[in-house]
């Protein structure tokens, strides 16, 4: 059978009858340890552990305050509880300030009573000890949990090096792959525009206000990419059509005609299906001829349901036919070319994506890399010339990548005064149109 733990009491007192009526209140749950003579106490004390000490505060030889100091600095945690049965403030004081006592009961003692003030201070020298156990611990833990983070942070520190370094090889190969697949690109574009006898320059310009105003309509990034990608190969269906097709205005083709031009749309699309690279775009060339309404080609979609993508390459491609003449023997200048548009909004056309690109012709930002077709009386110095300016025999009025001036554009005034001609110049807009020119 296992020894029942019990705590330990030393009971001090002069008087042995007090010592056995304090020892028959606590001895079938204490271990119970009496001194009639409190050197012997303190002798006792420095040597074993107690958990509680009862001492008396008259003594002829030592007083309480005396024994119960040396309890304090020998055994620290021990409850010390002072018995007394005199009224003596100076000595109590002493008591509480030497002896550090926990609890003061006064002679003649109520047994009850007694015997809570002992529990509840057995109670809390368990506590303080669990305290103390557990502080210790805490203290290892902290140290552990100190050197664990120690360790972690240099291994999150040579993680995040190895991280960074190969999020830099795989940017670097990113950015590898998306300059091929931007070589590749230009040069099925060019291909393509070689066979439509030409017409690279407008696929750039249709590639870059398909990307401005797809930014201004709220497309991400990647969606801008792809739509800029979808817009340079939108007519790369054109190269399995014959060139006497290619080389007539639309506003002369027959029906069947116009439908084989439309089928260039979905034979691109097809091309691009089978290049994983690629595939994400084809969509937006597949349904890039369906029109608003449901009446367009190949008839599959209408409104809304028409990939975003498509309806602004819709506006912009048709806009850019309608001032380079590809849709009629003549050349529309840019407010007619926008007015044919507005006609068809909410029929060919999302009225919505018209609306935004005419505040987008209103509002061409500063810097940007897409071409504008401008009119003479549209010009301002500073602006910078994307495209040669050529007289109506052909010749080169003025360079490409030349910023205006006053005179320059005098001179193209009086040209159109005295040949009833109307230039119509692809501008760059500057970072900042100087107001005035010296």
């Amino acid at each position: 059978m296992e020894d029942v733990f019990k705590p330990r009491i030393i009971l001090v007192d002069d008087e042995v009858e007090v010592l056995q009526s304090l020892e028959r209140i606590f001895r079938r749950e204490y271990e119970i340890i009496a001194f009639n003579n409190p050197a012997k106490a303190i002798e006792f004390i420095k040597m074993t552990p107690i958990h509680i000490i009862i001492c008396d505060m008259r003594m002829p030889e030592i007083s309480g305050d005396k024994v119960l100091a040396q309890v304090k600095q020998h055994q620290p945690k021990a409850r010390r509880i002072l018995l007394s049965g005199y009224s003596d403030m100076q000595s109590t004081i002493s008591a509480i300030n030497d002896g550090g006592i926990h609890a003061y009961v006064a002679k003649p003692w109520d047994n009850k009573q007694l015997k809570e003030v002992v529990n509840d201070s057995l109670h809390t020298f368990k506590l303080e000890i669990e305290n103390q156990k557990l502080t210790k611990q805490l203290k290892i833990n902290n140290l552990n949990l100190e050197n664990l983070n120690k360790k972690l942070d240099k291994k999150v520190d040579e993680k995040t090096i190895s991280l960074n370094q190969t999020v830099s090889k795989l940017k670097k190969s990113i950015k590898n792959q998306r300059k091929q697949l931007q070589q590749f690109i230009d040069m099925i574009s060019l291909i393509s525009a070689e066979h439509r006898h030409d017409h690279h320059e407008h696929d750039i310009r249709v590639a870059k206000q398909c990307r401005l105003l797809g930014h201004n309509m709220g497309l991400k990034k990647t969606e801008l990419t792809y739509l800029y990608l979808a817009a340079q190969l939108h007519a790369l269906g054109e190269i399995s059509l014959p060139e006497s097709l290619l080389k007539k205005p639309e506003s002369k083709m027959c029906n069947d005609e116009l439908l084989q031009l439309h089928t260039q749309a979905t034979i691109g699309a097809d091309i691009l299906d089978v290049m994983p690279s690629l595939k994400n775009i084809s969509d937006t060339l597949r349904y890039q001829y369906e029109k608003f309404d449901g009446h367009g080609y190949p008839g599959e979609k209408e409104g809304k349901e028409i990939p975003l993508a498509s309806r602004i390459l819709a506006v912009i491609r048709d806009y850019d036919i309608y001032i380079s003449g590809y849709a009629t023997s003549q050349k529309m200048q840019p407010v007619d070319a926008l007015r044919q548009l507005q006609s068809q909004a909410d029929k060919k056309y999302d009225k919505d994506v018209v609306l935004a690109f005419e505040h987008l012709l209103d509002n061409i930002p500063a810097g940007s890399d897409a071409e504008f077709c401008f009119t003479l009386d549209m010009l301002k110095p500073g602006m910078v010339i994307a495209q040669d300016v050529k007289y109506s025999n052909g010749n080169v009025l003025i360079t490409k990548h030349t910023e205006l001036t006053e005179a320059t554009i005098d001179r193209m005034e009086q040209y159109e005064f005295e040949h009833d001609f109307t230039f119509l110049i692809f501008i760059l807009m500057p970072e900042e149109t100087p107001s005035e020119v010296n």
